[in-house]
């Protein structure tokens, strides 16, 4: 039996490693709760979260509901970071996290995707004069600002335009306040009393996003509290988003 292959890009596991790391983690999660409720307190529990999101989500709404978990259950050791959508894919196909937050619904048999809400991204500029020909994104790669052109009537799309990278969303912020250029920012990472202003020129576009996991037959009583929990804020926090009214 073959469970993973070398390839240019290194080793990867074949269907069979696959399913031998869903098994191996369905143990580890039995041992864990098994652990857990030998404690004093039958109540406690322990294990591991693991979730990577963007950085537009998991500062606001996945690292707070999960704080809170974790103070309410010591035992628990908590990770959460933020990276790109493809990245995020292959992490979770690989066992290496929990949870993903993606606006990825590609359809995989292997994975349970459950509807979080709509993020709503609009177009930001300083208040003080800066170029109205850049735009910031986060690395070479994020196809963040022309997917959003691509979603504007022909009128609204830029010509020609340059481009400046800010790492993530504090930075684009951060980027823009400064008076570097424009951005294409998710609602409700503009915070209020910023020094920025939404364009009009350009009409708001969404997009659906998504919380997803490793299907497999055994789910421990961490896994069902932490994914709920996770669906709670993160609904909480885009529905919100949606809802406030901007200047």
């Amino acid at each position: 039996m073959t469970l993973l292959v070398r390839g240019p890009a290194g080793p990867t596991l074949t269907d069979a490693g696959r399913r031998v790391l869903a098994y191996v983690h369905s143990q580890r999660a039995l041992e864990d709760e098994l652990l857990g409720e030998l404690q004093p307190s039958a109540r406690a529990l322990r294990g591991e979260i693991r979730v990577v999101g963007p950085s537009s989500i998991v500062p606001a709404m996945v690292l707070p509901a999960l704080s809170a978990l974790v103070r309410e259950h010591p035992q628990v050791q908590l990770e959460a970071r933020t990276a790109g959508p493809d990245t995020m894919a292959d992490l979770l196909r690989r066992g290496a996290v929990d949870f993903i937050v993606t606006d990825d619904a590609t359809e995989d048999p292997t994975l349970v995707t459950v509807p979080v809400g709509m993020e709503e991204l609009v177009m930001i500029e300083s208040l003080r004069p800066g170029p109205t020909d850049l735009y910031l994104d986060s690395n070479v790669a994020d196809r963040t600002t022309a997917w959003f052109f691509a979603e504007q009537p022909a009128r609204a799309r830029p010509r020609r335009y340059r481009r400046s990278f800010l790492q993530n969303e504090a930075g684009i912020l951060l980027g823009v306040e400064l008076g570097l250029g424009r951005a294409v920012k998710p609602r409700q990472t503009i915070p209020a009393g910023s020094p920025v202003r939404i364009l009009d020129d350009f009409r708001p576009v969404k997009k659906p996003f998504h919380l997803r996991y490793r299907a497999q037959r055994f789910y421990s009583r961490l896994h069902h509290l932490a994914l709920d929990v996770l669906t709670t804020s993160i609904r909480a926090g885009l529905a919100a988003a949606l809802g406030a009214k901007r200047r």
